[in-house]
């Protein structure tokens, strides 16, 4: 009696996929993370002014909708006329703002776990950046949509702005951008100072920044501050700073120890 073997099955000689780059995964990861935070906090701001909407409809109450982009928020005033719901489509894109901020620090707050996992400095600061445009953009996407509901189409939301064409759309976009960008930009930069070096090295640098060096400019170096102020001023000013903000982010993130 003889025995037989079964054949080991034949192995494919063909390439496997490459692997795709670990920034990739983790970009991939924090941008989904952060989207899913700024779709979550759209949807109860949406909700939010639906419900207020309902109910000054059910209780009779003057409803008035602000239209002025530099005032937000939701408000009830009663007064001798009666009850007055103040809304505004506005607070849409600044909650989002603020979302889009605090994912920042959240998800920067996490560097040490990725690294520790296995991820590369490189990789999580790459998927960091990426993450902040891709949340920028988002904002400035909620913001388009806002004002052209408010402004009922493109020569309203233009009106709103009060631009007189696309030169000047194009300077408040890439203002708008530079603003966004800068706010998340510095979250995720300060947050990685606090990661990489003792919290005292932090707060003494923050006070040094934004409490000693105003004064001293103002007061001794007039022509600094002068300087600054006129810089200030220009369009693209945030932009540059953010660019600048986050290449210090990239330089400390390198360099968070894992412990």
């Amino acid at each position: 009696m003889t025995t037989t073997s079964t054949a080991a099955p034949a192995t494919s000689t063909g390439l496997r996929p490459p692997r795709p780059a670990q920034w990739a995964v983790l970009t991939r990861m924090l941008l989904g993370a952060a989207m899913n935070s700024l779709l979550i906090t759209t949807g109860v701001v949406l909700a939010c002014l639906a419900v207020g909407v309902l109910v000054a409809r059910w209780r009779g109450w003057q409803l008035v909708g602000m239209t002025e982009t530099d005032m937000v928020g939701l408000e009830v005033i009663a007064d001798g006329d009666g009850v007055t719901l103040v809304a505004s489509l506005f607070i849409l894109p600044v909650a989002v703002g603020i979302a889009s901020v605090v994912m920042a620090v959240v998800l920067a707050a996490r560097t040490r776990v990725y690294v520790a996992t296995g991820a590369t400095r490189r990789a999580v600061a790459t998927a960091q950046l990426l993450t902040v445009l891709g949340s920028a953009a988002y904002v400035l996407l909620v913001t388009a949509v806002v004002l052209l509901v408010v402004g009922r189409g493109p020569d309203g939301a233009l009106a709103l702005l009060q631009a007189d064409g696309a030169g000047d759309v194009a300077i408040l976009g890439v203002s708008a951008l530079g603003a966004v960008l800068l706010g998340m930009a510095g979250a995720t930069m300060i947050t990685a100072l606090f990661l990489r070096w003792p919290w005292w090295v932090g707060v003494g640098l923050l006070l040094l920044l934004f409490v000693v060096l105003p004064p001293v400019t103002t007061f001794l170096l007039p022509a600094v501050g002068a300087a600054v102020d006129r810089a200030s001023g220009w369009w693209g000013w945030d932009l540059s700073v953010a660019v600048v903000v986050a290449a210090l982010f990239w330089w400390i993130l390198r360099r968070v120890p894992v412990r």
